[in-house]
């Protein structure tokens, strides 16, 4: 629980330039927790089009070589405008 409340924080602190302009933009997930968000929060930069998924629970390697589960964010890729409503966009063009 310390974890959600320290990148909240985190996120609420940003560097003064983007938090000007309202660059980065987070809005928790619907989870398990009762539609809560469940520890995870979809993060959008605004001006270059960039995704992340914030969570607190990931499956993480460590450096001897296992597993654990902590908190982490994974890139989703960078967002593209369509060309028409309701366009399907193609990731990797």
């Amino acid at each position: 629980m310390r974890t959600t409340w320290m990148v909240w924080g985190l996120l609420a602190l940003a560097p003064a330039a983007a938090a000007a302009d309202g660059r980065y933009q987070a809005l928790p997930l619907a989870g398990a927790e009762g539609g809560s968000g469940g520890g995870r929060a979809f993060i959008l930069d605004t001006r270059e089009g960039h995704v992340w998924v914030w969570s607190e629970n990931e499956l993480m390697a460590t450096p001897g070589g296992g597993r654990r589960y902590g908190p982490g964010f994974i890139y989703q890729g960078r967002l593209r405008p369509g060309d028409a409503p309701g366009e399907t966009i193609d990731p990797r063009r």
